[in-house]
């Protein structure tokens, strides 16, 4: 960056340089039609998009610039890229100079960021990373002096959907990420800090194996760093694009990868791996596990996901998560090492209480609403048309008079229109429904899915007939054509909104059921919940001790608050600046490593 850039004087997109996005809205059909064709070009040929080989003829070597420093300031943020005002409520505070914190103190901006996945939303288009990731972060911090600080980062599943083009092209290029300059040439990297701390952003697309490059690259750092510290163990902070300790219950192959990291690269070296932090699901949660090997580093497992994108509850966190030994399998191998729930943000309770939000669906994705509201119109002139067969024929306004709710209910089965939309309705529902963790394997899998599914379309049904039901009884005072246009529009308008809501109460139950939830991550996206944020600004100290300090933010700053500041002192003061005295920090728990 040669200059400082054009500072704007109002929030209009040509001032900014990029549009203020709203935060996605996940139950939109164009948004859920998209992802689900994304995902299933990654699923099925996720192998061919698979960019990590041809990144080797790039040169990649450890960033060797701070390791001689006393002591050292740096920041972690994961999941941002997403709504405007939550982004830029977070990148706004990473921003600064510095930050004062309640319990903490004076913490200084660090000098280098790492971003720790899912980069932007929905997909990894060009203009989605303008103006949800870069145009944010931008107006935060817009140009820096001296010493310009890092940025890094690593690829999560909503930056893989293109196989790491638009990553790529962002973070592996030498370009500038605002004020911070970004250093990576491949989709992961290798930092040397002060007293022998390392840390490591690792790429695991999709849980695919690691790639044979990014294997060699971290073995030969690894070998650096161990004897750069002999004879004391260097000491590691690993960053994974996934919690994979939180997957377990679901998929036990879930920490192959990082086991296999561990028992091929970190073991045969020395290498103590002192922390994993990881974004992927959106809230802060801390699993604590025994001392490590020999030195007396406890070991924790740290998911902070909340630079941005939507609150997922953290009452689905088990009290406990059993992670495999680096031998994995291996007949007579170590048992699992079991891990505790240290701490959460938001709290458990409170996690339960905005899960109610999961009901304003319709509300909060007001697209799905006339989508719903067309399959309760197709399903009235199916059963309108099976009813009055059945009655001999008449007129429509007529033979409605005569049918009950039992009539209209009995009536979607008996008709072959509508029971033929029931079954592909029904079969949606069974494939969209996610059993809770217990049983989400084999037959217990195929079973809980067909019992939620038939479950969530006897809701559909008695919401529809009682839709119908009233449309038509307010529809009487009319006859003939207007009769049929008149009710087609109430059901319409109401079985949507109703239908909708139908689907927010299924996922309401689903995350609270008592004996495991399920739907974690479909409840929170129906309910785009903003709140909550959450990043982490580490310090190592001039004895070398490491210490994480988890800073939470309640409440965003809503895109209306958002103020230009055309007059500021500094080419590095921001952009937008928010109301006085917000957004309020509040530090979540402070770790120390030593």
């Amino acid at each position: 960056m040669e200059s400082p850039p054009h500072r704007p004087r109002s929030l209009a997109p040509a001032e900014l340089g990029f549009v203020p996005r709203d935060a996605v809205r996940w139950f939109s059909p164009q948004v859920l039609a998209v992802s689900a064709l994304h995902v299933g070009i990654t699923s099925v040929f996720g192998s061919f998009l698979d960019k990590r080989e041809l990144q080797s003829p790039e040169p990649c070597t450890p960033d060797r610039r701070y390791r001689e420093s006393g002591e050292m300031w740096f920041d972690y943020v994961a999941d941002t890229g997403d709504g405007f005002a939550a982004t830029a409520t977070v990148a706004h505070a990473l921003g600064r100079p510095t930050l004062t914190v309640p319990g903490a103190g004076e913490l200084p901006r660090g000098r280098l960021l790492v971003f720790g996945g899912d980069e932007v939303y929905p997909m990894p288009e060009s203009k989605g990373y303008d103006d949800r990731m870069t145009g944010p972060w931008t107006a935060a911090l817009p140009w820096t002096d001296g010493e310009h600080p890092a940025a890094y980062a690593i690829p999560g599943n909503h930056d893989w959907m293109d196989g790491l083009t638009g990553f790529l092209r962002l973070f592996a290029q030498g370009g500038w990420i605002g004020g911070w300059k970004t250093q990576q040439t491949r989709s992961y990297f290798a930092v040397a800090l002060p007293h022998d701390w390392w840390l490591w952003g690792i790429d695991i697309q999709s849980e695919a194996l690691i790639d044979r490059p990014q294997l060699d690259f971290f073995a030969g750092v690894a070998e650096e760093a161990a004897a750069k510290a002999a004879p004391a163990r260097p000491r590691l902070v690993l960053a994974t694009a996934t919690p994979a300790w939180t997957e377990l219950p679901r998929n036990p192959r879930a920490y192959a990868n990082l086991a296999y990291l561990e028992r091929t690269v970190l073991e045969p070296a020395g290498v103590t791996l002192a922390l994993i932090v990881s974004g992927d699901r959106h809230y802060y949660a801390r699993y604590q596990g025994p001392d490590g090997a020999g030195n007396g580093v406890p070991r924790h497992l740290v998911t902070a996901g909340g630079g941005g994108a939507f609150l997922h509850p953290t009452h689905e966190l088990p009290a406990t998560t059993d992670v495999p030994a680096s031998t994995g399998d291996e007949p007579g191998g170590p048992p699992p090492t079991t891990f505790a729930r240290a701490a959460s943000y938001p709290g458990r309770g409170r996690s339960r209480a905005l899960s109610l939000q999961a009901l304003l669906l319709p509300v909060r994705n007001p697209s799905f609403v006339p989508a719903a509201g067309a399959v309760c119109v197709a399903l009235l002139w199916a059963v309108q048309f099976g009813l009055r067969s059945l009655q001999g024929g008449g007129t429509f306004a007529a033979a409605a008079a005569h049918w009950g709710w039992s009539d209209l209910a009995g009536g979607l089965f008996r008709s072959f229109p509508s029971l033929l939309v029931l079954l592909v309705l029904l079969a949606a529902l069974v494939g969209f429904a996610r059993p809770p963790d217990r049983a989400d394997h084999g037959l217990r899998k195929v079973v809980a899915k067909a019992v939620m599914g038939a479950a969530h379309l006897a809701l559909q049904v008695v919401a529809v007939a009682t839709v119908l039901m009233l449309a038509l009884g307010w529809a009487s005072a009319f006859d003939g054509v207007a009769f049929a246009v008149v009710a087609s529009l109430i059901v319409f308008f109401l079985g949507g909104v109703v239908s909708a809501l139908v689907v927010g109460l299924y996922l309401l139950v689903a995350v609270n059921l008592p004996g495991g939830i399920a739907h974690a991550n479909e409840a929170f996206a129906a309910a785009r919940i903003t709140r909550a944020k959450n990043f982490l600004r580490f310090h190592i100290g001039p004895g070398g001790d490491l210490t994480v300090y988890a800073i939470g933010i309640d409440r965003v700053v809503e895109r209306g608050d958002w103020r230009p500041d055309p007059g500021a002192r500094g080419n590095d003061d921001p952009w937008l600046v928010p109301p006085e005295g917000q957004p309020r920090i509040h530090l979540i728990e402070r770790i120390d490593l030593l």
